[in-house]
């Protein structure tokens, strides 16, 4: 019985490691940057802050969805 639940609890175990590394990488192609025409396409904040260095905020139109940069003063 200790066996049967021993290898009933390892599968457990490596279903759930599966499904959240499967989970992560649905959320990574998620995200499409688009072409923008003013401004870099982005999926987050952080990816603008360059573009925007004396200008403001980096932000990301889109929500994590793919946008267009912007400066947020």
């Amino acid at each position: 019985m200790k066996t049967r639940m021993s290898l009933f609890m390892a599968a457990l175990a490596l279903s759930v490691v599966a499904f959240a590394s499967g989970s992560g990488t649905a959320q990574a192609r998620k995200c499409q940057a688009p072409e923008c025409f003013a401004s870099p396409g982005c999926c987050y904040d952080y990816e603008c802050d360059e573009w925007c260095e004396g200008k403001g905020l980096g932000r990301c139109e889109g929500g994590g969805q793919g946008g267009c940069c912007y400066c947020a003063g």
